[in-house]
């Protein structure tokens, strides 16, 4: 999908990221699963959460770095798809998308699907297929698709790490991880991209570090 400026962007993501919780609400009341029964606010998971995002953001980074076309080919696309918009965000604007994305995508994939297919199926059965489609989800490319999927089981494993399952802990980790990851597309955008920034955007608005 083609986007004009960062607003349309911004729009679009987040219309997309609120849909997802829609999706999950309107399966779990046709399956009789109640995707948000776990998502209960406690510190423990909350920070757990947070903490989890770090390793997770580490690896992938230094995937990136990997000489292989195939990994930089992914690096390039994102980079191409979405650096010019989310240059021109502030960090409270990255920090809602991220946000939308951690709730939209964990309600939908861990608290409706890995729930409703464990409910019949078991737990591997419920983390398999849900990290699946996840990384279906985000098929942009075939290695993606694979790091998407990788990412899903590690959400998947955050949903049980405190030992008492709470939602909270995917969403915190999987926003904080895409916080971080804006943040970085932000920075190769500004330095691959120095002249380029959305021509609708004042220097004020813009993203500054």
């Amino acid at each position: 999908m083609k986007f004009n400026n960062r607003e349309e962007f911004l729009t679009n993501a987040g219309i997309f990221e609120f849909s997802l919780l829609v999706v999950a609400l309107i399966l779990g009341w046709v399956c009789s699963v109640q995707p948000t029964e776990s998502v209960i606010f406690a510190w423990k998971p909350l920070i757990y959460g947070l903490l989890a995002a770090l390793p997770l953001f580490v690896i992938f980074m230094a995937i990136e770095q990997l000489p292989i076309h195939s990994v930089q080919k992914v690096q390039q696309t994102v980079l191409d798809a979405m650096g010019r918009f989310l240059a021109g965000c502030n960090h409270l604007e990255l920090a809602l998308l991220a946000l939308l994305a951690g709730i939209g995508e964990e309600i939908l994939f861990r608290g409706f699907l890995m729930t409703w297919i464990e409910s019949f199926a078991g737990y591997y059965w419920g983390l398999a297929i849900s990290s699946l489609a996840f990384g279906l989800m985000h098929a942009v490319t075939w290695v993606y698709t694979i790091f998407a999927t990788a990412a899903g089981f590690y959400f998947g494993f955050v949903f049980d790490i405190t030992g008492e399952r709470n939602l909270l802990a995917p969403i915190a980790t999987h926003a904080f991880y895409d916080y971080l990851a804006f943040l970085v597309i932000v920075y190769e955008a500004r330095k691959t991209q120095p002249d380029e920034p959305d021509r609708e955007e004042s220097e004020q608005e813009s993203f500054e570090w």
